[in-house]
């Protein structure tokens, strides 16, 4: 059977977790039932570390524990299949799904190297600027930066002569470098930049009742994600000093790959046009009022229609059903903890220790340890689930205005998985390349990420002051 492959530790850590919480007296304060719900999401988040099987089946144990045990009701159990933010993930896996069959996203990104790729500056900034118009609708990173951008990346560093070693002081060590760190700030931009982030939203409603939409989200995140975005590449300029600073090779390649393309398909103009309105429904919609996930599902009905991405597609793209399996499943637990009074009653007992602290102080230290905890985390979905709400429920118990807190550590966990290899889909595509030794990719890594870190919580704290956030 399945299970005589799997190492026994990986699953001897989640169940001990889970008896042994289970078994121990109920802390003053909460129900048993709260108590046990606690048991169940500690195993999971471990579970889901430790890996014994897939996370959606892993989650799908969870859930049917909560309600066989009668922990919680089956409407709670799974109420995060009915989240508007787990449907919006899935239009935009589909809109991403077309960015990659039709050839647009290497046709986007290939037309900003052919005009602005006359330099090793140039050529990062062209392939920064795909990455980012591609983010506000692709929430895949995996699918973005190590699917669409990395391989472009690859291929110049071909043209150039800059392969992995020595070779890669030409340019390659500068260009993998920094477009593995644009893929974090330009996910940072937007709500549906990746996956996971997007669970917050659905988190702050859930514990903080506070909405954030994605116009919300943009507005708040472009300033210090657009600064990082600028100046990051500079600092990497100085850093990593490329002999290549100037690269008319690269240019030419993003002429010929584009002229091999040849005209744009019909596909590509249905997916673009598809894209653009979404981009305008999503940002128009404070003035509308259509709902974010209401224009999503137009989207992908419009696309659908026109044949632009096939049912079969979305059927045969594995991803995208394991994403809305674990984000509803992870949404439901994370609600049954809250609806059982845990997150408030653990809050308050943490609190305690920050009651006389300055609510901008609180923000600032809990969220360098939110971001650097990420190095115990192979995933971020995991990492949110398991640090977002009660991080975030102590900077809001100490006084910090709880819009502003839910947005920056959303924003966070943007930046956050830049810090490894492992704690990202991109981060394994890029790495696997050769350029770095880890001791060497681990130092950049954690220099650039906290160089954003930085630069994005002072800029967005002056940002949202200025916009009337807080």
């Amino acid at each position: 059977m399945w299970w005589k492959n799997v190492p026994t530790f990986r699953w001897a850590i989640p169940l001990f977790l889970l008896v042994g919480i289970w078994l121990l007296p109920c802390p003053e304060g909460l129900t048993p039932q709260a108590w046990h719900m606690f048991a169940i999401f500690v195993a999971t988040i471990i579970g889901i570390l430790c890996s014994p099987m897939p996370s959606g089946a892993l989650l799908f144990i969870a859930l049917a524990l909560t309600a066989l045990s009668g922990t919680a009701k089956i409407g709670i159990v799974l109420s995060g299949f009915s989240s508007s933010t787990v449907w919006l993930i899935f239009c935009a896996y589909v809109l991403s799904a077309g960015f990659v069959s039709s050839g647009l996203g290497r046709r986007v990104a290939f037309s900003l190297l052919s005009k602005f790729g006359g330099s090793a500056l140039g050529i990062a900034y062209s392939l920064g600027v795909a990455d980012l118009l591609m983010a506000s609708a692709m929430p895949s990173v995996t699918a973005r930066g190590g699917g669409i951008i990395m391989p472009v990346v690859k291929s110049i560093n071909l043209v150039m002569d800059s392969g992995p070693g020595e070779k890669g002081k030409r340019i390659g060590d500068y260009l993998m470098m920094t477009c593995f760190q644009f893929t974090p700030i330009t996910g940072a931009c937007f709500l549906t930049g990746m996956a996971a982030s997007s669970l917050c939203p659905a988190l702050a409603a859930e514990n903080f009742g506070v909405e954030i939409t994605w116009t919300q989200w943009f507005q708040a995140s472009c300033v210090p994600a657009l600064l990082c975005f600028v100046v990051m590449p500079l600092l990497s300029l100085v850093v990593m000093r490329p002999q290549l600073r100037r690269t008319p090779q690269a240019k030419q390649m993003g002429h010929d790959e584009l002229a091999k393309m040849g005209p744009m398909s019909r596909q590509e103009k249905l997916i673009a046009v598809g894209f653009i309105g979404a981009l305008i429904g999503w940002g128009t919609s404070i003035l509308t009022g259509l709902d974010g996930t209401a224009v999503g599902i137009g989207l992908i009905a419009f696309l659908f229609l026109t044949g632009a991405v096939s049912w079969n597609e979305v059927l045969s793209n594995r991803s995208t059903w394991d994403t809305v399996i674990w984000f509803g499943a992870i949404i439901s637990l994370a609600t049954a903890l809250s609806k059982l009074g845990f997150i408030t009653w653990m809050s308050a007992r943490i609190g305690v220790y920050f009651e006389n602290t300055d609510w901008l102080i609180a923000l600032v230290v809990l969220g360098a340890i939110y971001v650097y905890l990420h190095y115990l985390f192979a995933t971020c979905a995991a990492h949110v689930v398991a640090l977002y709400v009660p991080f975030a429920a102590i900077v809001i118990g100490a006084g910090a205005p709880a819009l502003l807190t839910a947005l920056l550590f959303a924003f966070w966990t943007n930046y956050m998985w830049g810090l490894t290899e492992y704690g990202s889909g991109p981060g394994p595509l890029y790495f696997g390349q050769g350029y770095f030794e880890r001791p060497r990719f681990y130092s950049l890594c954690l220099m650039f990420v906290t160089f954003s870190l930085v630069l994005s919580t002072v800029s967005g704290l002056v940002w949202c002051k200025f916009i009337g956030l807080y």
